[in-house]
Parts: structure tokens; sequence; C-alpha cells
């Protein structure tokens, strides 16, 4: 329990500290969809499959609820597992922020933020971000990666609800 609390406590001050973080370089999507801010939080909330949103993701274990909170992502292909810690989470608020604790990816010092936001006349917009520093890669590589990711998602909710925007 004292690891977690602290895993959690260190996972905090990372994303705190993320932005001031010198050559920290940023990707992400913003999109709106034809469907109200509680249904699309319910898709893409952290404590949901991954796969079910993401297609590079083949399988999900989430262990635990809430802040501190851990989630596996299996990517396909055998491409190697991504250990996300939940860092921020207001269900009220439809936001979250994780930190990836490891993974394949060519990243470091990530922090991903997730918002929901009511966008008016029944639609809803989702901001996926992410602020990392690149690692073994150029930081345009580094963002191709990112951005490609966050695309596909963009697009895979869109198969549910429809996009009305980007």
């Amino acid at each position: 329990m004292i690891t977690r609390k602290l895993s959690t406590l260190a996972a905090l001050v990372v994303a705190l500290a993320c932005p001031a973080v010198a050559g920290a370089h940023d990707a992400g999507v913003v999109a709106t969809y034809e469907t109200t801010p509680d249904k699309l939080w319910a898709l893409v909330d952290f404590h949901q499959p991954s796969e079910n949103i993401m297609p590079p993701i083949a399988s999900s274990k989430l262990m635990g609820k809430g802040l501190g909170a851990t989630k596996v992502n299996s990517l396909a292909g055998g491409g190697g597992d991504v250990h996300l810690l939940l860092a921020f989470y207001s269900s009220q608020y439809r936001a979250f922020n994780y930190t990836i604790q490891q993974s394949p990816l060519p990243v470091k010092n990530y922090v991903g933020e997730v918002r929901v936001r009511d966008a008016g006349n029944g639609r809803a917009t989702l901001s996926w971000q992410g602020m990392f520093e690149p690692d073994g890669v150029s930081q345009e590589k580094a963002n191709e990666i990112l951005n490609g990711f966050y695309t596909a998602i963009a697009q895979k909710i869109g198969e549910t609800y429809p996009m009305v925007g980007q």
C-alpha cells in the first residue's frame, strides 16, 4: 500500500512538473462527436477497456480504481506492453491524466491528458493530449508515432459516434 501511494505521488509530481521539463513536446487530437458528453466519457474513461477505442491495443488489464489505478495495454502484434498510472481523475469534470511508467514507445516522461467537454447541440468534444520527451528517435518521429495513435483513437470513436469536427 505504501509503495502504491508513493507511485501515485511520484506520478502526480511528474504530471504537474512535466510541462516545465526542458525538451518536452506534445502531440494530440481534438475531435467533436454527435453524442452527449456523458456517453463519450463512458467510452473513453480510463477504467474502460482500452482496446474498445485504441486500434493499436490488443488487450488491456486494469488494476485498481480511481487515483493510483494502473493499466497494462498490450500492443497488437506482440509489440509489448504499455504500463499506465492514473495520476488525476475527475468523473465530475470528465477528465483524467495518466503517466506511462514503462513502454516500448520511443518516449519518456510521458503525461497524457484526456478531457471531454460539452460542445452544445447534443455534441461532445474530446481532447486527448500527450506531453513527452522523445527517447531514441527524433522529435518529429515521436510526434508522428503518437499523432498516429491519437488519430486512430479519434477515428475508432467515430465508428460509434459520428465525428463532426477535428
